[in-house]
């Protein structure tokens, strides 16, 4: 329809959300160089039969960094005060990063990778905080996080691939935590946050939906753990490498992920993914050849950009709906971390003693699981509506683009009434410079100029949903 802003479509980024994003990409690049520098150390120092048990704790670790974000928020107040926590947390990542890939000695190797990543999850529950902040009600969430993250993916294939060597390495992980810690510490306060209204209607029934991707997240990891414990042996021992060419399908899987995300308000995102696990239950059978490993982790890795876009968006987009934001942001990388590291220990020793059958089987049941538990959020909205009422009408237009409580509020005031912002403002108890601001983006997100423009795009929506 003319003058109706397609959901789907729409690609308009405000300056915050290209900041927030290019922080994001810095920021996963940085956790990515990390988990891949302790990985490659430990098969030095303990061994490759060894790797996995690393990469199990280090996962524990980065679980761990992300609930510190959540408790030091709560215990320190002020944002100033916190901004100065990321910024210890960066100098900390930082120096355990540099000894990690420098020292000899076996003990301060450990405790320099668990800091490493510890203080690596910190930051990356600040990041999550703000990303979900910044696209709070975006349309354009799902495209901006796969795209940042695609790109992540192709700058570490050049950093591992293309120029091996340890000093630029060293170099692009500590300018990666660097650049993450300045945009962080430079990033603007919400101002959709100083004054809100809650979803406490909303609250209870919101949280138990937000419980179904959830328990999909620790079945897709348990999907994901059973593969990463295999192919993270094999590239520790040499057999394969899992960091060139086949890696850029992840970055493909990501950028596919991020636009399916933004379709029809993410409904269709829940299929997609579980279409996808089920192809990559397959990926375990073709890993005892050459040609099938490539095969096998092409599938796996394009159902991982799926797998991480599904744990990530819909858990920023829930978030600020929640009384703990700075928990719930981060909660499908944390349910990931922990879930992953209490599978991939074993999976090598199960591999060894069973060969591939016994992993496929119980990837493909998982599988048959997860497509169980996201049955809800797959058949969500598809019964056929009946018509409006005005007052539904009206609810229905602010949910369709994505207003907040307090804005769906000023836009009540705004339709029936012809009251001034000043008077506005007195009705709401708020400054009028928040009613501006608060126009300011009902005019954005409703794809209109002016209160005139407001009043026909709405009478358009009522016409359609009579």
């Amino acid at each position: 329809m003319a003058g109706q802003p397609d959901d789907s479509m729409r690609w308009e980024l405000t300056r915050d959300q290209r900041f927030q994003t290019a922080c994001f990409a810095l920021c996963f690049l940085a956790f990515m160089l990390a988990e891949a520098a302790v990985n490659t150390r430990a098969a030095a120092f303990l061994g490759p039969q060894r790797v996995t048990i690393a990469y199990a704790l280090g996962l524990v670790c980065t679980g761990l960094g992300f609930l510190s974000f959540t408790l030091l928020r709560k215990l320190v107040r002020g944002e100033r005060g916190r901004k100065h926590v990321v910024v210890l947390a960066g100098v900390l990542c930082i120096a355990s990063a540099v000894l990690l890939l420098t020292t000899g000695q076996t003990a301060l190797f450990l405790l320099c990778a668990a800091l490493c990543l510890l203080s690596c999850g910190h930051i990356g529950g600040c990041v999550y905080y703000n990303h979900a902040m910044i696209f709070q009600e975006s349309r354009c969430m799902g495209r901006a996080t796969g795209t940042g993250m695609a790109l992540a993916v192709l700058l570490q294939f050049l950093i591992q691939s293309v120029i091996p060597l340890d000093a630029i390495f060293l170099v692009s992980m500590v300018a990666s935590i660097l650049l993450v810690v300045f945009l962080v510490s430079k990033a603007p306060r919400d101002w959709l946050l100083d004054d809100p209204l809650p979803y406490s209607a909303e609250s209870k029934t919101q949280r138990r939906t937000a419980l179904v991707p959830l328990l999909a997240v620790i079945l897709m990891s348990l999907v994901s753990g059973l593969i990463d414990g295999v192919i993270t042996a094999f590239d520790s021992a040499g057999t394969f490498d899992v960091y060139h060419g086949v890696r850029l399908f992840y970055a493909v899987g990501l950028a596919a992920a991020g636009w399916v995300a933004d379709l029809r308000e993410r409904r269709l995102l829940p299929l997609v993914t579980a279409c996808f696990i089920l192809l990559s239950s397959v990926s375990t059978a073709l890993l005892s050849s050459p040609a099938g490993y490539f095969a096998g982790v092409a599938l796996m890795y394009v159902y991982s950009g799926f797998y991480v876009i599904f744990l990530t968006v819909p858990f920023c987009g829930f978030a600020p709906k929640t009384s703990q934001p700075e928990l719930w942001a981060g909660l499908g990388r944390t349910a990931r971390c922990f879930t992953v590291a209490a599978v991939v220990p074993s999976t090598p020793w199960l591999y060894d003693a069973w060969g591939s059958t016994v992993l496929t089987v119980a990837s493909c049941l998982l599988s048959v699981a997860v497509l169980l538990v996201m049955l809800p959020l797959i058949v969500r909205g598809e019964q056929k509506e009946q018509p409006l009422s005005p007052e539904q009408a009206l609810e229905q237009f602010c949910q369709s683009c994505h207003l907040t409580p307090r804005e769906s509020e000023v836009l009540q005031k705004l339709l029936e009434s012809e009251d001034n912002l000043q008077s506005i403002a007195s009705d709401l108890a708020i400054s009028v410079r928040m009613v501006q601001r608060y126009v300011t983006s009902i005019y954005e997100k409703t794809g209109t100029k002016s209160r005139m423009g407001l009043h026909q795009r709405y009478t358009q929506h009522m016409l359609e949903n009579r």
